[in-house]
């Protein structure tokens, strides 16, 4: 049982070498389904820090999952897992480094084929930069949600807002935001937005999961994604 190895590292060296490869049972299932479970089981502190241990590379190897078109089932369960792995603060700042290099790889599904003048493409990851005429959007507005929550936790200190915005994310979002149709993907991409046009003056927090919310706005919040969730 997948559940038994939680915490056993060798075991999830073990199931990711198998996932990642994709031929690796031709016999049978494409083992797509380990995906969900990923996603799943990642919702568990413990499962995350076994997943971003940054000696075993496991979290690069599924990042390469994230425009997968094969199977929307083993796509929508990495960039889950992805999100959740995004919860931890502490691992934040190495996510966005070069050793990881996550933020183009949640971007580019977000990017559609727009053209950007030679600045603003300058200032893009490399990845991002000269896009194709051909190039197409996440088509799931589920799996767009959780990219767009994914960067959004990675903005909760202010030396990575700082870094996103200097990636100029803001310009693919800006996009996405003009094309964008659902609903709880609109909310979720002006939250982010939101979060990168302010000043860190206004803002005036470095940590933003340190802030406190009256509990009168967090009702109003319950219900708006309640209302957002049943459209």
């Amino acid at each position: 049982m997948i559940v038994d190895c939680i915490d056993e590292p060798h075991n999830w060296e073990a199931l990711i070498s198998a996932f990642t490869k994709i031929k690796y049972n031709q016999k049978g299932d494409k083992l797509d389904y380990l995906g969900p479970i990923f996603s799943n089981l990642s919702q568990s502190p413990t499962v995350r820090k076994v997943i971003l241990n940054k000696e075993s590379s496991l979290l690069q190897r599924l990042i390469t999952f994230t425009e997968y078109e094969d199977s929307i089932t083993r796509r929508g369960g990495v960039i889950g897992t992805l999100k959740n792995c995004c919860f931890d603060s502490e691992y934040h700042e190495w996510l966005l480094s070069d050793d990881v290099d996550i933020l183009p790889r949640l971007l580019l599904p977000l990017a559609g084929p727009e053209e950007f003048d030679d600045e603003d493409n300058e200032k893009l990851p490399a990845d991002l930069q000269y896009l194709s005429e051909d190039k197409k959007r996440e088509d799931d507005p589920d799996i767009r949600c959780m990219l767009l929550e994914a960067i959004t936790q990675l903005c909760a200190l202010r030396k990575n807002r700082e870094f996103i915005r200097e990636r100029n994310a803001y310009v693919i979002l800006r996009e996405l935001h003009k094309w964008e149709k659902d609903k709880k993907a609109l909310v979720a991409c002006e939250n982010l937005v939101d979060i990168l046009i302010r000043t860190e003056e206004e803002i005036a927090e470095d940590d933003l999961k340190s802030l406190h919310i009256p509990s009168d706005v967090q009702e109003k919040i319950n219900k708006l994604n309640l209302t957002t969730d049943d459209q």
